[in-house]
């Protein structure tokens, strides 16, 4: 078993502290930023964040995961209020992705996220859970409007729009390892709205 690995027979344990659990994601993101997911210490996440490795493994199924919670902490909540051309609608909800991406370490930091989420099951459910929560589908729903109101055509497959519109984000971050560049949420915003109003 790795250090990235959680006991078999985990128990479950009191309801996790607040404190306790902001302490723990704020020193994980410390962790993975300055070492990476591959030099990921379960040990030195315990002393950053004044933990016992008991507690951790009790309150999460995997490292991985704790890493993945982290970044759903970091990233802002978007603007989706209704109303607005659609162009707009879309770039805000994919701004707070961008808006960490350019800051500080934020590009490096969600790179290795990506990679402990690729490496391990339940990290990987728990990224794509939120992304289709908070992403996806309010990503749908928008292009789906404008669609009913005819502002885009409807022979588009709406989750190959999103997809297009999510890709060059993670290609970015993963095969090209550098920042995402500015204005990026209104340029793929722009970009698909153009290719549906073809």
């Amino acid at each position: 078993m790795t250090s990235k690995d959680s006991p078999k027979g985990r128990r479950q344990g009191p309801k996790r502290s607040q404190a306790s659990t902001d302490a723990i994601l704020a020193a994980a993101r410390e962790e993975i930023t300055e070492n990476g997911w591959r030099g990921f210490s379960a040990d030195r996440l315990a002393r950053r964040a004044r933990a016992s490795k008991q507690t951790i493994y009790r309150w999460w199924p995997s490292i991985a995961a704790i890493v993945v919670e982290a970044l759903m902490q970091a990233i802002p909540e978007a603007d989706s209020a209704p109303g607005g051309p659609t162009e707009e609608r879309i770039s805000r909800l994919l701004m707070p992705i961008e808006t960490l991406a350019r800051q500080g370490d934020g590009a490096r930091f969600m790179r290795h996220v990506l990679t402990a989420a690729a490496d391990d099951m339940a990290a990987g459910q728990l990224l794509k859970d939120w992304l289709t929560d908070h992403v996806r589908q309010p990503l749908r729903l928008v292009l789906a409007e404008a669609a009913t109101k005819g502002d885009i055509r409807r022979d588009w497959d709406i989750d190959q729009a999103v997809d297009i519109l999510l890709g060059p984000l993670w290609y970015r971050l993963l095969a090209l390892r550098g920042p995402v560049p500015q204005h990026f949420s209104d340029r793929a915003a722009q970009t698909l709205m153009t290719a549906l109003r073809a």
